[in-house]
């Protein structure tokens, strides 16, 4: 037999986190190379947003059946035909002719996300003893958060130097250096639990777990109205070039950590609380942020904030999930995916909308926290409905 059955759980989990950094480059860094995909293809900017839906609308279409699917297969195999495929749709991406084949290979990339990340996350708590499972889970996640501060921007930098199609190259790259590693590291077993599917929809029967779909989905719609065109609103707003940017998709990225980080912390039973705080937060950042993104200064600091407030709610909602979901951990993992997904596809398809309405980047971000104000309401219903369900436990 291969060496990998001997190969540390730290060194699997840092595969997966190379693995995980990837797909999170390759969904988020489109929205720093909008304009030279816009400029190179001959396409308008609202219509290279379509290349942010459709990869969100491939995940959420995709993720749960694919999980489904392969959910009783042992987890190896299955990760390797995930990379897999993700390497080839981002070659694909690399040599699109057209935006049409462009947006076909986005597709293609989409449909291992929500599949990879719920396999993964359920081979880790089966690797480490139960008191390990939230350190490995959030270490495992680690690639998608740095994705997000330090890949994005650098390689929206490097689509402004050379060409966007250099970013799926670096894509592609990483993919195959996770997909040789998960080949050399990861033992070849099967599941230790085999899930009954049976099981796995009673999920849907918790009413806290329904609630932070639907937040998911409509509040978080919010962030992504203005995320998704956030590098030609910043081009336009504070007169940014590539370095300009490049710092503030740092700055956004960077706040998230920070956000994802604190909201971490939170403990269970003051976890919708806080989402109403963290919403109120962020629908404030996003009303301001057409005033102050005129200055540099603030455009950054705005970003930051932005960052912040949207990765703060992430952790929050994930948990109530996960601790709603204690017979069905595989398919909530899945639909909690594609729920952040269709809310990233409905946020940007708004956002479409609204700029081909107004031909103005300043109501993007009144939108999205218009958006963002009806995930606070859902968000305080699910308090009330919680409260509610806490005194009847007491009575």
């Amino acid at each position: 037999m291969s060496r990998n059955h001997n190969a540390p759980i730290k060194l699997i989990i840092m595969i997966f986190m190379i693995c995980t950094f990837s797909i999170g480059f390759t969904e988020y860094v489109v929205m720093g190379i909008l304009t030279s995909i816009s400029k190179d293809l001959s396409v308008p900017i609202s219509t290279t947003g379509l290349l942010v839906t459709a990869y969100a609308g491939s995940v959420c279409l995709t993720g749960p059946i694919v999980t489904l699917l392969s959910v009783k297969l042992p987890r190896k195999p299955v990760l390797l035909g995930l990379m897999n495929v993700f390497v080839l749709a981002n070659t694909l991406s690399i040599f699109a002719p057209n935006f049409t084949v462009l947006l076909i290979s986005r597709l293609l990339s989409a449909s291992i996300h929500g599949a990879f990340f719920a396999t993964t996350m359920v081979f880790v708590s089966e690797m480490v003893p139960p008191e390990k499972r939230a350190a490995a889970a959030a270490s495992m996640n680690g690639g998608l958060t740095i994705a997000l501060m330090l890949g994005v921007p650098f390689g929206s930098y490097l689509g402004d130097l050379f060409s966007w199609r250099v970013v799926f190259f670096m894509a592609a790259l990483l993919g195959l250096i996770g997909f040789f590693g998960i080949l050399l590291t990861v033992p070849h077993k099967k599941p230790k639990v085999v899930p009954k599917l049976i099981h796995e929809w009673d999920v849907f029967k918790n009413k806290q777990v329904l609630y932070s779909f639907a937040i998911t989905i409509f509040g978080y719609s919010g962030v992504f109205i203005a995320y998704t065109f956030i590098e030609p609103m910043l081009r336009h707003s504070a007169g940014f070039g590539s370095l300009g940017i490049t710092a503030a998709l740092f700055a956004y990225g960077f706040g998230g950590v920070v956000g994802n980080f604190y909201a971490g912390k939170v403990p269970f039973h003051l976890l919708t609380r806080s989402m109403i705080g963290v919403m109120i937060a962020l629908m404030c950042i996003l009303a301001a942020f057409p005033f102050v993104s005129g200055h540099p200064a603030g455009a950054i600091i705005a970003t930051f904030l932005f960052g912040a407030g949207a990765f703060g709610t992430v952790p929050l909602l994930q948990t109530k999930v996960v601790a709603g979901s204690e017979h069905g951990t595989t398919i909530a993992t899945s639909v909690s995916i594609a729920a952040f997904n269709l809310a990233n596809a409905l946020g940007a398809w708004i956002g479409g909308i609204i700029l081909d309405a107004s031909k103005s980047y300043a109501y993007l971000a009144t939108g999205g926290a218009l958006m963002t104000a009806f995930g606070l309401t859902l968000t305080m219903f699910a308090y009330a409905s919680e409260k509610k369900q806490v005194n009847e436990a007491w009575e």
